[in-house]
């Protein structure tokens, strides 16, 4: 090979493997010998000249290429075994590292999952409660905001509008009457007063309103329908739309405020996972019939531990405590 390369003048590595590969594929390649050539041609130009150069020299030069082949397969036989050993040294590798990868971002993510699972929404809040956490937040324009467990909130307070977000969570507020709007926004809709004392609830898709005193206008923001309330009435809305005012039962929506719960014929999943934002352990139901089981009841958040086994003995399931961090519920 040596000698071949002097003949054609070798001055770097792009032409020595272009004199490799005319030899190759002037013998008898294979079919992934071919591919191989294709891959290592179209990758960069320099290649391909650099291959068309010696091509050029071969015709003028009018050496027999089929015997030249037949001499050089072994040594390039050789060349060839290392570069697909380089080559499956690398994808190993490669894949090795992605196994790392997507290890620590499991790792990462169940984490997550079990202490920080509103992470991001956090960092766009200004104010946030911890599950097991209720606090009254007073605003700058003496409004005040009381945020149930695990709730956050991002607060505009402008010129022209007092504006607050409800991310996640229920917060009940208390109104400073003034000519300047204050809207509650939640999902898909807002709610708006100019002085006034109401709850606002988010669960899945769902925002619940209830007016407790004052004027109330909820708008949902699909269809644009809104609805006034009066006090002791309450609306839902959703992606959906908008549902109808309805006369509320007070001592149930708004039992939070007295550290209470309270569920009439509701769903085990949507029970269990109300009572978890109340405490630092995350609570599972894999079983769909189990989770659509139908509980009625009220139960005390102060003690969760309590509460928990007041459903148990209501529905009838196991408690499997995970590592102090995951309660797994089965039948």
């Amino acid at each position: 090979m040596a000698d071949d390369e002097e003949a054609f003048g070798i001055t770097s590595n792009v032409d020595a493997e272009a004199v490799a590969w005319f030899t190759r594929m002037n013998g008898k390649p294979s079919d992934a010998d071919r591919r191989h050539f294709d891959e290592w041609l179209t990758a960069d130009p320099a290649r391909r000249r650099a291959y068309d150069d010696v091509r050029a020299l071969w015709s003028s030069a009018e050496i027999p290429g089929a015997d030249v082949a037949r001499e050089e397969e072994s040594s390039l036989s050789t060349y060839l075994d290392d570069v697909r050993r380089m080559r499956r040294q690398k994808v190993l590798a490669r894949a090795r590292n992605t196994a790392i990868i997507c290890l620590c971002a499991a790792v990462a993510g169940s984490w997550l999952w079990l202490e920080k699972p509103n992470l991001l929404q956090d960092m766009q809040a200004d104010y946030v409660t911890a599950r097991g956490e209720r606090r009254t937040i007073e605003l700058q324009d003496g409004s005040s905001v009381v945020l149930d467990v695990d709730t956050a909130i991002d607060v505009d307070m402008a010129a022209n509008e007092r504006g607050v977000r409800l991310l996640r969570g229920a917060a009940f507020f208390t109104v400073t009457p003034s000519d300047v709007p204050f809207v509650v926004r939640a999902r898909d809709g807002e709610a708006r007063v100019l002085g006034t004392t109401f709850d606002v609830a988010i669960q899945d898709e769902n925002v619940s309103v209830t007016l407790e005193s004052g004027s109330l206008q909820v708008t949902e923001a699909t269809t644009s329908r809104n609805v006034v309330l009066a006090p002791g009435e309450g609306v839902t809305y959703s992606p959906a739309g908008i549902g109808q005012t309805e006369m509320i039962d007070a001592s149930e929506r708004l039992a939070w405020h007295d550290g209470r719960i309270v569920f009439t014929n509701a769903r085990l999943g949507d029970v269990l996972r109300q009572l978890e934002r109340y405490r630092e352990w995350r609570i599972l139901v894999p079983d769909g019939a189990l989770a659509e089981r139908r509980v009625s009841g009220s139960f005390s958040v102060d003690d969760t531990g309590a509460a928990l086994a007041a459903i148990q003995s209501l529905v009838g399931f196991t408690i499997n405590d995970i590592g102090g961090r995951l309660v797994l519920i089965t039948p």
